[in-house]
């Protein structure tokens, strides 16, 4: 009985402790959503407590368009990018397990996004300055986001005064060994895109879903990280992105590590053992003082450089 008590209380404690930080949680869809698969639609508060830079982030955690690793590539994201001055909402959107495929965690996510900025003097920040950062397949996500911000997809009203193009649009864009392709067979994260896509997906709505053909020249400042051995999502999903950034002049940062690593966040003893790339920390905080000093400034951003 005590073996198993014990085990109970572990578990208990490993569950609360995945929020304990956050100050509030949100059903994004209100407590009476029209289907019952919304209920799990939840959002994470984690207000920058000591000098809020006035700067946010969404998080939207990896696993495979199937679960989310709500711990390692959520809550303890937000609470490092607190330690920074950031305020963070970690979005637990939709998933396959459940049945949910496209449009459903790209509606989550938009519907996120309006909310922060139609809140952001609650949570005291600047609605020109929310940003998002999505791992592995929550990197796609993200992507989908900053580049169909003129599409809204639960083809509901934003709140209040907001107009459907600012309340879409989120101000930069991370995305850390991201699933980017679901059209090239060669480099596609096949779980991904059979849990977005479903396993009858049509050819047009792949290649729609393929971020690397569908970027436009007036999509948000992107900072991407990727390592060359991942062995999970083949490193030519961030490659070939980058590449098309490039040729569309849109401002980014590309960090390209040569090891292994996948899955590791913001803790370089997770996932597959990266030991360099965990860096990328750094880089990302460098790319938040350069937006926060510029994006109002001007629209045109130059190239950016880390070191």
């Amino acid at each position: 009985m005590n073996k198993f008590k014990h085990i109970i209380i572990s578990w208990f404690i490993i569950f609360a402790g995945s929020s304990a930080w956050a100050q509030e949680t949100i059903q994004i869809w209100g407590d009476n959503p029209a289907s019952r698969k919304m209920n799990r639609s939840q959002l994470l508060v984690f207000k920058a407590s000591e000098n809020p830079s006035g700067v946010s982030v969404i998080i939207c955690p990896g696993g495979s368009y199937r679960y989310l690793d709500r711990k390692n590539e959520g809550t303890d994201v937000a609470q490092w990018l607190n330690d920074n001055n950031i305020t963070a909402f970690v979005l637990f959107y939709r998933q396959g397990l459940r049945g949910n495929r496209h449009p459903a965690m790209i509606q989550d996510l938009q519907r996120a996004l309006q909310l922060v900025k139609e809140n952001s003097k609650t949570y005291g920040i600047d609605p020109d300055k929310v940003g998002m950062m999505g791992f592995s397949a929550g990197g796609h996500l993200v992507g989908t986001a900053g580049t169909y911000f003129d599409t809204n997809f639960s083809e509901a009203p934003p709140p209040n005064s907001l107009t459907p193009h600012n309340s879409l649009t989120p101000s930069f864009l991370a995305m850390i060994y991201p699933v980017v392709s679901m059209f090239n067979e060669e480099i596609v994260h096949q779980k991904s895109r059979r849990n977005l896509l479903s396993r009858t997906f049509t050819p047009e709505l792949a290649l729609k879903m393929s971020l690397e053909y569908n970027v436009r020249p007036d999509m948000p400042p992107v900072f991407l990280v990727h390592c060359v051995g991942d062995k999970v999502v083949d490193y030519r999903n961030a490659v070939n992105y980058a590449a098309a950034l490039t040729e569309k002049g849109v401002p980014h940062v590309f960090k390209l590590y040569d090891e292994p690593g996948h899955g590791f966040g913001i803790n370089p003893q997770k996932g597959q053992g990266a030991a360099q790339a965990p860096l990328w920390t750094q880089y990302f905080i460098e790319f938040i003082r350069f937006i926060d000093a510029n994006i109002s400034k001007n629209d045109n951003l130059p190239v950016l450089q880390c070191p």
